[in-house]
């Protein structure tokens, strides 16, 4: 199988997965969780070298003990819809933020409108939804692809960039958390935290598979850890000072000191660095 062939594989492999963590509204989609979607990861995830086959028998054991399409979304909305109740959440940016909308949420509208994806006006739910994260990866794996075949420009984020900058460090919580529910709520045969187990395991073996590979230190935004790497050492242009001057200017801020070299600021500015004065010995001595 060509190299070309597998990132196909790979984008079918996550698009099925965000479909499966879509709510089971309709009797086709418990039709298709039941007979359809194991037989499908387990080709495409062999295709993609994935080491799946422990969560994906347990996904298969959990969706064939799910009697009927009611009992499913019965179990889905106990997981995902009870209101008050943060976790599980499938707006997965809760676990980067610590807080459901947080700046997360800005970073992904930033990545999909880079790559000229917008909201689909059929859509209510936040940029950060599992579903969409995952369909936004399978399309940067077809892009790849499709570039690759056609002599083409790659799209400008790579799909295993953004599962190590994102979903790579949500997914563990997000497993760990429906774990606890399928103990809380007594779902001992839970297919949903069987899904997020193989989820897991793709997405680290993915990752794992390129060298150099790794998500940005705690507490910074993956868009700006990004943006650092892409632009280390080059010089800013005339371009880049106009663009920075335009969002200041946007948001109210003053951008004059935009044009003005950075060492030579302080002094244009009147600018002067001081230096607070040390604690008088005696304190430091007696510790008060």
């Amino acid at each position: 199988m060509s190299e070309n062939e597998t990132a196909f594989a790979r984008a079918e492999f996550y698009l099925c997965l965000a479909r499966a963590f879509s709510t089971p509204a309709r009797p086709e989609i418990f039709d298709a969780a039941r007979d359809v979607l194991p037989a499908d990861l387990a080709e495409l995830g062999s295709m993609c070298g994935y080491p799946i086959d422990a969560a994906l028998a347990d996904y298969h054991a959990a969706i064939t003990a799910v009697s009927d399409p009611q009992q499913l979304l019965i179990l889905y909305s106990r997981l995902f819809l009870v209101p008050g109740d943060p976790r599980p959440n499938l707006n997965v940016g809760v676990y980067l933020d610590g807080v459901i909308a947080g700046g997360s949420v800005t970073a992904l509208e930033t990545c999909y409108a880079r790559c000229g994806l917008g909201k689909n006006n059929d859509f209510h739910d936040l940029p950060d939804h599992l579903s969409v994260q995952l369909e936004f990866v399978a399309w940067l794996f077809a892009a790849e692809a499709r570039a690759e075949a056609e002599g083409g420009d790659p799209p400008p984020l790579r799909a295993t960039e953004f599962l190590a900058h994102f979903v790579a460090r949500w997914i563990g919580p997000f497993r760990a958390d429906l774990e606890a529910a399928s103990v809380r709520f007594h779902l001992p045969g839970n297919p949903y935290r069987a899904l997020a187990r193989l989820l897991e395991t793709a997405v680290l073996a993915e990752v794992g598979r390129v060298p150099g590979e790794a998500t940005p230190a705690p507490g910074i935004d993956p868009e700006i850890a990004r943006l650092r790497d892409q632009f280390a050492g080059r010089e800013m242009t005339e371009e880049d000072l106009a663009i920075i001057r335009a969002r200041l200017e946007a948001s109210g801020l003053p951008s004059g000191h935009v044009a003005i070299p950075v060492e030579a600021r302080d002094r244009v500015m009147g600018l002067a660095a001081m230096t607070p004065p040390a604690p008088p010995s005696h304190r430091v001595a007696s510790g008060k």
